[in-house]
């Protein structure tokens, strides 16, 4: 009896600790965008949302020039799935970011403009994320272009 007492016992925390402990539901959306300004070494930081990347291998994929991060800023902003949409003037591209264990990973490199962007900026429009560039507007989710106004 103490026996099955026992195995029973070593089950039932046993498959209690294994269980995940989910949290829901979650937003993780940020309300404006975050323009922030390169440092010389290419680190960015983002104070307010406690964010900090290297942005070199960014503005290398995007240009093809090791130093083309220099005296420039980014624009960011995190849709409610928690995807970080970066660009900047210039690019032609905006790149959506996944966070994983000390690094953030590229998940989609969504194709804009072939004379890249003049003045881009993010807005969060709830479940889309809206870029604006001039009389441009395109609504992106974390797979690519969702419509165009």
């Amino acid at each position: 009896m103490l026996l099955r007492f026992s195995l029973l016992s070593f089950v039932v925390i046993f498959f209690s600790a294994c269980s995940s402990l989910v949290l829901s539901p979650a937003e993780f959306g940020w309300p404006v965008e975050s323009v922030v300004r390169v440092q010389d070494d290419g680190t960015v930081f983002e104070d307010r949302y406690s964010i900090t990347f290297n942005s070199k291998v960014l503005f290398f994929e995007e240009t093809s020039d090791s130093n083309a991060y220099i005296e420039k800023e980014l624009r960011l902003i995190r849709n409610d799935g928690g995807y970080y949409f970066i660009t900047t003037s210039g690019f032609k591209n905006v790149y959506v970011f996944e966070s994983s264990e000390g690094s953030m990973n590229l998940k989609s490199k969504i194709f804009i403009s072939e004379f890249g962007l003049k003045k881009p900026y993010f807005n969060q429009r709830t479940p889309y994320i809206e870029l604006v560039d001039g009389d441009k507007k395109l609504y992106l989710d974390n797979n690519g272009i969702a419509k165009e106004q």
